[in-house]
């Protein structure tokens, strides 16, 4: 029998100590402690929180070599791995980043205007427009919308509202020329594009990218936001919401317990589903948190369920909220047992 060359061994050898250190495109999810928004939340003249309201949050190793992967997932409680955000959202670093301040920009105006409006104010709301937040992957206009753009129009015809943007999209054929009137670098410009080849999945036609609002608010002097830009983006929605609100409440909601949260929210005050619960309510329950609020499940999305299930799994100790609406969120915390 023939030896086996030892230069071979030597070259398989190398190739796989090599090859753990090549990123493979995939992140590791983990669980992160809850961020506490008292110090980032401020209200002049308001109450200070009986508690500790938490913004769950997911931390990541992104796109990572596979030897991080074998290792987190040996040591580490609710790990998973996904391929990574910049690889299947098609963006630079760069544009996420932008585009998570942006969202976090607009969480803070939906929190004023919603805290306000539930406490009896009338604050002013204008929507300024709308701004890119998922292109498909094989959209071929998808370089003529950047990042950065605010659509203020279609066809000439100045966009009001959501339905009316939906609705001028609906009407039309798949792979229709459209022109978007764009916002870019403060100048307004105009992009011709096409619909989506393909309808969706209940027959209508969409475009390439999707959009959310941008709005602008009148302010309250009293409200400071500190240091916030850089906690996350739309999934911060409801927990921002809901410190504000508590510290401008005469009387705290949270009665000495520990609250901690995810859930993005409407400037109507819906509750929407986010991603990474399972690692947020693990966060939660290992950081001490007595409750965790969750949007209820939706036709696509079980946060709840999710949620649920990592509870059982995992045998943590901490009680679910589910909430669709802000105000499911502040009748849960008012009926919550004062803590000793």
């Amino acid at each position: 029998m023939k030896r086996r060359a030892p230069w071979i061994v030597l070259v398989v050898l190398l190739m796989v100590i090599g090859s753990g250190f090549i990123p493979t495109g995939y992140d590791i999810l983990l669980a992160g402690d809850p961020i506490n928004l008292d110090e980032f939340v401020q209200y002049e003249g308001g109450s200070e929180l009986d508690g500790d309201l938490g913004m769950t949050y997911v931390s990541s190793l992104e796109n990572t070599i596979w030897p991080f992967m074998i290792i987190t997932k040996l040591v580490e409680e609710g790990v998973e791995i996904v391929p990574s955000v910049s690889e299947e959202l098609d963006m630079s670093i760069e544009d996420l980043d932008y585009q998570n301040k942006l969202m976090m920009e607009q969480s803070k105006i939906k929190a004023e205007y919603i805290a306000r409006g539930i406490l009896g104010e009338e604050p002013k709301l204008e929507l300024q427009g709308f701004y890119p937040v998922y292109y498909l992957p094989d959209w071929n206009d998808k370089d003529a919308v950047k990042v950065t753009d605010i659509l203020v129009g279609i066809n000439g015809e100045k966009l009001e509202s959501y339905d009316q943007l939906d609705q001028l999209i609906v009407e039309k054929e798949p792979g229709e020329m459209l022109t978007f009137s764009l916002i870019r670098e403060g100048q307004e410009i105009e992009v011709d594009v096409r619909t989506y080849p393909y309808k969706d999945y209940y027959g209508n036609t969409v475009l390439g990218v999707f959009f959310e609002e941008v709005y602008e608010t009148s302010k309250d002097a009293n409200i400071e936001w500190q240091n916030i830009e850089n906690l996350g983006g739309p999934s911060a929605g409801l927990m921002i919401t809901l410190t504000l609100l508590d510290k401008m409440m005469e009387e705290s909601l949270l009665k000495g317990n520990a609250v901690a949260g995810t859930g993005t929210i409407t400037i109507d005050g819906e509750v929407g589903p986010i991603g990474g619960v399972k690692q947020k309510v693990i966060g939660a329950a290992n950081a001490g948190f007595d409750y965790f609020i969750v949007p209820l499940d939706g036709e696509w999305d079980k946060n709840e369920s999710i949620a649920r299930k990592t509870i059982s799994e995992e045998g943590l100790d901490i009680e679910l909220i589910p909430v669709g609406t802000i105000e499911d969120a502040v009748n849960a915390l008012e009926k919550l047992p004062e803590k000793k």
